[in-house]
């Protein structure tokens, strides 16, 4: 930190003395010298001017260090106590008190942050706290449970306990990242999901005033993340799934058929039950979906009319998401595509792990959405018409979700190239 002292005005008789206060962190403030004033002729480079028989200088030059002293000294006592630096209202304060140091700061009470996480998510669950005037996602509390979990093994590992002092500090939130990495040993966007919700609770703390700071904001702690790997099935792939004979198995025939529908839908699982319960009277079906509340226009393709007219009233009986995860990739196995291998890569307690999968092994019903808004984009469907479809809402949220075939991107290249080669002929000889 730095102050500096300078005169108000080099035209007046006597000028007052401003203070020039900059703190990291903080924008750079001023205040004026109270009762002391100097003529500016007794004035050089932020320093009175002293020499013999200059006593009044040597005066007010005293009480200008001694006011830098009194600010450094406050800076530096505020920021052990609270690890952040003081405010300007915090200084100003101070200053106006005209109170001792060793009086100003009153002990701190210290209260544990675990309990209040704790009574969060409760009164979340229980329909207390709204998200946006409606109720919490079932997904959304299991997440944010599983990040307080983890705050309270890191506070027995750490032997500490997290309170309203010690959670707003760089030093208690970096540990925290490091122990989901190094001794959880989660991947990297597990710590950098849970590093959100952290956040997050952070930030429901700060609202109330139950901490000065949410440190992820003052320090400009980033949240990690790394590409994942993931698939969309291409054309050959998913023709192959939809003309399985599934007949001798009905079980597997319908997880199929759902999730083929999926494909040609690029619905969330989440709006798939919405998706069934209404009449399909039309080509575009319109509803709320469940995550961000918006409007989504569904349209019926020629590919899906073709599944949903196997079922009476246009229903399917939704099997559970945790099954389908399962059963869509013995599904996947029967696909000749969908046994082809890739390097999986991601990173795992801070290493770069490499694993040869499947690429059956790697079906979710995500994958399903992915596939429909792949699939529209490969046939040249302008991205802001797919939007109204997937209900992104920005592009690089869209752009996540278009996973190009650089298989059959190469293929294209070959094939331009060897035309080439034909209309022109030029090595014939060679």
């Amino acid at each position: 930190m730095s102050v500096t002292f300078y005169i108000k005005s080099k035209t007046k008789k006597k000028s007052p003395i401003g203070a020039s206060i900059n703190i990291k962190g903080v924008n750079r403030f001023v205040v004026t010298i109270p009762e002391e004033k100097i003529a500016p002729s007794e004035w050089n480079e932020g320093r009175v001017i002293l020499g013999r028989g200059k006593q009044e200088n040597h005066r007010i030059q005293r009480v200008l260090d001694l006011f830098k002293d009194k600010i450094e000294c406050f800076q530096r006592e505020y920021l052990e106590r609270n690890s952040i630096n003081p405010s300007k209202d915090e200084i100003t304060n101070y200053l106006k008190s005209n109170t001792a140091l060793s009086n100003y700061f009153k002990p701190k009470s210290f209260v544990p942050i675990i309990p209040i996480f704790d009574d969060i998510i409760k009164r979340r669950t229980n329909g207390e706290i709204l998200n946006a005037g409606k109720l919490w996602n079932s997904r959304t509390l299991y997440a944010y449970g599983t990040t307080i979990k983890s705050l309270k093994e890191f506070e027995k590992f750490k032997k500490v306990e997290i309170n309203n002092i010690n959670v707003i500090t760089q030093k208690l939130v970096l540990d925290f990242e490091n122990f989901l990495t190094i001794k959880e040993k989660l991947k990297l966007n597990t710590v950098g999901s849970r590093m959100k919700n952290f956040k997050a609770l952070l930030g429901e703390l700060h609202v109330h005033g139950i901490i000065t700071i949410n440190p992820f904001k003052l320090y400009k702690i980033p949240i990690i993340s790394e590409e994942s790997d993931s698939i969309a099935l291409d054309e050959n792939e998913l023709r192959d799934m939809t003309n399985l004979d599934l007949r001798d198995n009905p079980h597997l025939d319908h997880i199929r058929n759902q999730f083929v529908l999926l494909c040609h839908l690029g619905i969330r699982i989440s709006d798939f039950k919405m998706f069934n319960i209404l009449k399909k009277e039309d080509d575009v079906i319109s509803f709320k979906n469940i995550k961000t509340g918006e409007t989504i226009h569904i349209p019926i393709f020629k590919e899906a009319w073709h599944i949903l007219e196997k079922y009476e009233g246009h229903t399917l009986k939704q099997t559970n998401e945790q099954d389908m995860n399962e059963y869509i990739k013995e599904v996947g196995k029967l696909v000749p595509g969908l046994n082809r291998e890739f390097v999986q890569e991601y990173t795992k307690a801070g290493v770069k792990v490499r694993n040869i999968k499947k690429r059956y092994e790697m079906l979710t019903l995500h994958v399903g959405r992915r596939t429909a808004i792949t699939r529209l984009a490969n046939m040249g469907i302008p991205a802001h018409q797919i939007m109204i479809i997937s209900g992104h809402k920005t592009m690089k949220s869209f752009e996540k979700y278009i996973k190009s075939n650089k298989i059959d991107d190469l293929r294209n290249v070959i094939k331009i190239v060897n035309q080439r080669y034909d209309e022109k002929n030029e090595y014939q000889n060679v």
